[in-house]
């Protein structure tokens, strides 16, 4: 415990001086709301009340694969980062810091979106609605954050940029995210239930709005976090191998 809060602080103050997670967390959702959605259909409460949720999904992944791909990935391959290695604290306490940071951030980013929700749109929901989807968006900080990992224990900084950046647009296109409900084409319906942004898009909105989840993305949803997890401790120890045998 006391090796994983001393990670936890080193993590939290490197993303106060740089907080580009942040940032990208908060920014990317007020920013839509307010040149794609409030001019047209900011007086819809439902609709907005959806797009809140959907776009804090959105704006978690980017924000946990986006920080997490590079940053992991950036340090494998400097000096410091091949010193860690040597330590004998293994992967548990550095993977559990990555997530409590995750979660902190995210945390602090919720704020602000809420805010400019409710100053700014007709968006409504009650302090429980708004309470209950803030922890089921938590949830899936974790799916994000462990896919970051893999991808940055998995690849080099160069990859892992390109597919952080590249990445994130179409598992959100193909998880539906970008769609009105009642016109998604068929395409889009067959395959979200199998990415994991369909299913953390209907976490959250059941919680939110009581919209009812799909079953299957919701249970793909847990089998993606198992897989990413699974793959983080694979490429851990590959390089690991690759490092140090």
């Amino acid at each position: 415990m006391s090796l994983t809060m001393t990670y936890t602080r080193r993590y939290l103050v490197e993303m106060i001086r740089t907080p580009v997670m942040f940032l990208s967390i908060t920014m990317t959702p007020v920013a839509v709301m307010l040149f794609f959605f409030i001019p047209f259909v900011g007086s819809d409460a439902t609709m907005m009340t959806a797009t809140v949720g959907t776009m804090m999904v959105f704006a978690v992944l980017l924000g946990c694969v986006g920080h997490f791909a590079t940053t992991v990935s950036a340090t494998r391959e400097s000096t410091w980062g091949t010193y860690l290695r040597t330590l004998p604290g293994g992967l548990a306490p550095e993977i559990t810091a990555n997530l409590l940071t995750g979660l902190a951030m995210v945390a602090a980013a919720i704020v602000p979106v809420v805010a400019v929700a409710a100053i700014f749109t007709a968006a409504t929901a009650s302090i429980g609605q708004v309470l209950l989807a803030a922890v089921a968006l938590l949830a899936t900080v974790v799916t994000f954050t462990l896919m970051g990992l893999a991808l940055g224990y998995l690849l080099t900084f160069r990859a892992a940029l390109i597919v952080a950046t590249v990445g994130a647009l179409p598992l959100a296109v193909a998880g539906g995210m970008f769609f009105d409900p009642a016109e998604v084409p068929a395409l889009i319906a067959t395959i979200a239930p199998f990415v994991p942004t369909r299913g953390a898009t209907d976490l959250v909105l059941f919680a939110l709005m009581g919209q009812p989840p799909d079953a299957l993305a919701l249970v793909l949803l847990v089998v993606w976090t198992v897989v990413f997890a699974a793959l983080l401790v694979w490429g851990h120890r590959r390089d690991e191998g690759r490092r140090f045998r």
